[in-house]
């Protein structure tokens, strides 16, 4: 099917509790990627945290998008195969801790397994669907083996192996081929849009715990202030997702799928969340420093995590919204803002305390969000504008 044609899609299922309780594991995981940017994390923590939370997260894709076309009845089979996925996410995240040393060989083993559990449903329906023999052998055969074999690699051949691996992923899902067309046809978009909902809410509960966490083990006046400080933040965070991004992302996310941009709606489905994603949780690790560190100055590397992750936020929604097909006026107003103002944050982070500045985040976050009120007023006066003249 050409770009830009439209058809009849289904839609409407809700998410499977099964798929929710994987969710619960893969946060876990994210968690523990996040503890490591506590503190006063330097630029090699900031690699390393983005090289484990990317083999998770295209372990997640590949759940979603597997539970997204054959998941319509939960049978046996697939309540296995999820509850398998679930150990394997369960023995990376304890590996984290050391998955770059001692404990490399299990989380690559980790890794393999996922991928080999998605893989048999796609060989199963494979002659259903009209896909290659050989696609999902690569798609996920490949890069299991490659996983399996890195388990035995020493470094620095090891890192190479799980790049390419995570490589072969991202190259395969980027050229669809003869797939787009039967895709087009079977995406739930309602569902999709659901399990990305459903996962934020999540790793937002995480940057929760990692307050609550951080507070129980810096129990001071100091650090209580700054922790009611940081839960106000992250839900004023939260408050802009789904004030904004969640209404844009459902009629951007049919729109695409009934003109047949199959590969925007992947980007927004699978490749721009995990911006998201890795935002809020570089967010919470800051939020969680500051609480640590109330009293005293924020560490240089916490304050850049907070600026970070909501730089990395507005990034991703930026970036979803142009791929929806929203005019770029539309989006200047709030989007300059989001990638610029919270790196005031870092000169503010040198000169006072850590509550002071979580108070000065909340207070940048309000004003993005009356930014937005704004804007979005503006754009429905223009469009109100343009109906009527037309």
């Amino acid at each position: 099917m050409s770009e830009g044609s439209e058809v009849d899609v289904r839609g409407g299922r809700r998410v499977h509790w099964l798929e929710l309780f994987f969710d619960l594991v893969m946060v876990a995981y994210v968690g523990q990627v996040a503890h490591g940017m506590h503190g006063d994390p330097g630029w090699a923590d900031a690699l390393v945290f983005f090289v484990l939370l990317a083999p998770a997260w295209w372990a997640w894709v590949n759940m979603t998008l597997t539970l997204n076309l054959f998941g319509a009845r939960i049978t046996p089979l697939l309540w296995a195969g999820v509850t398998v996925a679930m150990i394997a996410i369960g023995v990376m995240a304890a590996a984290v801790p050391e998955a770059l040393t001692e404990r490399a060989w299990a989380f690559a083993v980790g890794n393999a397994v996922i991928r080999l559990v998605w893989m048999l449903p796609w060989v199963a329906k494979r002659r259903t669907i009209g896909v290659p023999w050989w696609r999902p052998i690569a798609y996920s055969g490949l890069p299991a083996a490659l996983w399996l074999v890195s388990a035995v690699v020493p470094p620095p051949a090891q890192y190479v192996l799980w790049a390419v691996a995570i490589a072969v992923e991202v190259v395969l899902l980027a050229s669809l081929g003869g797939q787009a067309t039967w895709l087009q046809r079977s995406l739930d978009v309602d569902h999709l849009l659901e399990r990305v909902s459903l996962l934020v809410v999540i790793v937002f509960g995480e940057s929760i715990l990692a307050t609550i966490a951080e507070l129980a083990a810096h129990w001071t006046l100091a650090s209580g202030v700054t922790a009611a400080l940081a839960f106000l933040a992250i839900s004023l965070l939260a408050w802009v997702f789904f004030r904004y991004a969640s209404g844009s992302a459902e009629a951007g996310l049919r729109m695409l799928q009934s003109t047949g941009r199959i590969g925007a709606l992947r980007d927004a489905v699978m490749y721009l969340p995990f911006i998201l994603i890795a935002g809020i949780a570089l967010f919470a690790s800051g939020l969680g420093s500051a609480v640590a560190e109330a009293g005293h100055h924020l560490a240089p590397g916490a304050a850049v995590c907070m600026a970070g992750g909501i730089f990395l936020f507005y990034l991703a929604s930026v970036a979803e919204s142009l791929r929806y097909g929203v005019p770029w006026r539309e989006v200047v107003t709030w989007g300059s803002a989001g990638l610029v103002l919270p790196w005031v944050i870092l000169p503010l982070a040198a000169v006072v305390h850590a509550e002071a500045v979580v108070a000065a985040v909340v207070l940048l976050i309000v004003l993005m969000i009356g930014i937005a009120e704004v804007n979005r007023h503006r754009v429905r006066a223009e469009r109100e504008n343009a109906a009527t003249a037309g």
